[in-house]
């Protein structure tokens, strides 16, 4: 019966878990390139040790039109690479882009967005303001007829288990990054990436899961009260 209760009280966390997972996604359903989470489930690792794991859905989000130069969408596989003040690789998939005061491309919390010849220096649109800015499919950047570089598009081996350091940007901790071949994706300037979540299916998951916690408390309610009873008879 003691049993009963642990396997219980294991499915009770396990929902819980769970329902922070979908809630998670449901916040960011309007975050730019945002990845949702698939939640936890429990996995046996080769000692036989039960752990629990969540995986994130690294599919194509929908592109929505912005017409802003410096707004990059991505179709097919691949991430945009950026490096942050420490020197670290972050990827992502979030291509709302600005020139920052120094003249480089960077994102929304200054990370330093990398091409194939380093950081993107962006500093001839800081001098002539009708200069155009032009991105090919591939990633060239153009500043009127010069080019600037090529946006460095990255991936690892697996991407679903990339880890999260930030809504939408991953870094790895046990696979290798790899510059990606050109023919598996396209560039498309002046779109973004929306959330690649689904609010029907988070929100029909969310009502499953909170009817199988509600299920969960009652049988440990239920199974402690028998417990009780039976400590009763065994006392007279």
């Amino acid at each position: 019966m003691i049993k009963g209760i642990y396997t219980a009280a294991r499915a009770l966390e396990y929902r819980k878990n769970s329902i922070d997972v979908i809630a998670n996604n449901l916040a960011n359903v309007n975050t730019t390139g945002y990845k949702r989470e698939v939640p936890f489930s429990e996995v046996i690792n080769k000692m036989g040790d039960v752990q629990t794991k969540r995986v994130t859905n690294q599919s194509q989000g929908d592109l929505s039109l912005t017409a802003n130069p410096l707004d990059f969408a991505i179709t097919g596989s691949g991430f945009f690479a950026l490096k942050n003040d420490q020197g670290g690789i972050q990827l992502t998939r979030n291509g709302r882009f600005k020139i920052s005061d120094e003249g480089f491309l960077t994102d929304g919390t200054g990370n330093r967005v990398l091409g194939k010849n380093g950081p993107i220096e962006m500093e001839a649109t800081m001098f002539d303001q009708n200069s155009t800015i032009h991105v090919t499919n591939n990633g060239e950047i153009k500043i009127g007829e010069k080019i600037i570089d090529t946006l460095l598009i990255m991936n690892v081996e697996n991407s679903n288990e990339l880890s999260r350091s930030g809504q939408s940007n991953f870094t790895s901790e046990n696979q290798e990054y790899f510059t990606l071949p050109e023919d598996k994706y396209t560039i498309s300037q002046g779109y973004l990436e929306g959330a690649n979540t689904n609010i029907m299916e988070e929100m029909s998951a969310m009502i499953q899961l909170n009817k199988e916690y509600e299920s969960a408390q009652k049988i440990i309610s239920t199974l402690d009260h028998t417990l009780g009873k039976a400590n009763e008879i065994g006392t007279v």
